[in-house]
């Protein structure tokens, strides 16, 4: 019998919650530890058709990157989405844990993972938190050849599977030194600069913080929020299921990116 407390352990020791941001949420939010787990769920976030899946497939656990519970509750009932959302994970006896920030920063984190696929070397943290060999916010590293533009951003959509990129490219200069943060992070942009990165990889970035990226010299490429982060989410459902072979571990079908696509016409 699998419980959910060594789910938790296995998780911990995958990414040390002591790595997450201190604002961050992360850990068990929702469970008792003690409960018997037969299938588990990997998701980005855990939105209420997600949750709806985990219950139609007899799911014990969820393991949902975006943290619930984000902002402090003070009552939890039917009137709002998140109150339905807690209700009916409790009711269906449905752990929820959330790595967050603290898998992000993992010495084999979502980071670590993006600038490896890219072949990176010397790869290191550009924020460094903790005496793990290897932890930290943030990577940046090295390409062997020096890459065009083109090639890199060929590249990026491969690995993270998105329909598009957003990209601020300076002149026709390749791309060397590489800087990667997943998800909502252009406050790396000083430490990508400062250790001499000639181009910046992250998810979203507001427009001022591409202005800002222009004025550094540095190459911007955005792949969306969820494209930076979900690959890694259907991974560890992989290494769950690895982990723990009596388990059923798969990642969400109903987690999928919120935002769609317009190509407006071109005159």
């Amino acid at each position: 019998m699998v419980t959910v407390n060594e789910i938790c352990q296995f998780l911990e020791e995958l990414a040390p919650l002591r790595l997450a941001e201190t604002w961050d949420n992360v850990g068990l939010l929702v469970g008792r530890a003690d409960r018997e787990v037969r299938r588990v769920m990997t998701c980005l976030t855990l939105t209420m058709s997600v949750a709806q899946e985990a219950i139609d497939q007899k799911t014990q656990m969820i393991v949902t990157h975006h943290p619930i519970l984000f902002r402090a509750t003070k009552k939890i009932t039917d009137s709002s989405e998140e109150g339905r959302l807690l209700l009916s994970l409790a009711e269906a006896g449905i752990a929820v844990y959330s790595p967050h920030t603290a898998f992000d920063s993992a010495a084999t984190g979502i980071n670590q993972r993006i600038a490896e696929s890219l072949n990176l070397t010397e790869i290191k943290p550009l924020r460094i938190l903790d005496n793990q060999q290897g932890a930290g916010s943030g990577r940046f590293g090295m390409i062997s050849t020096p890459c065009d533009r083109e090639q890199l951003l060929e590249d990026v959509a491969a690995i993270t599977k998105a329909e598009y990129l957003e990209y601020s490219w300076q002149g026709t200069a390749k791309a060397h030194r590489i800087a990667i943060a997943c998800g909502s992070a252009a406050d790396f942009l000083q430490d990508a600069a400062r250790m001499g990165c000639d181009t910046f990889i992250t998810g979203e970035a507001r427009f001022h913080s591409v202005l800002e990226s222009r004025s550094q010299n540095l190459n911007l490429i955005l792949t969306g929020h969820f494209c930076s982060e979900r690959p890694a989410i259907e991974q560890l459902a992989e290494e769950v299921s690895r982990r723990f072979l009596s388990l059923v571990c798969t990642s969400s079908k109903n987690d999928t990116n919120p935002l769609s696509i317009h190509f407006g016409r071109r005159s």
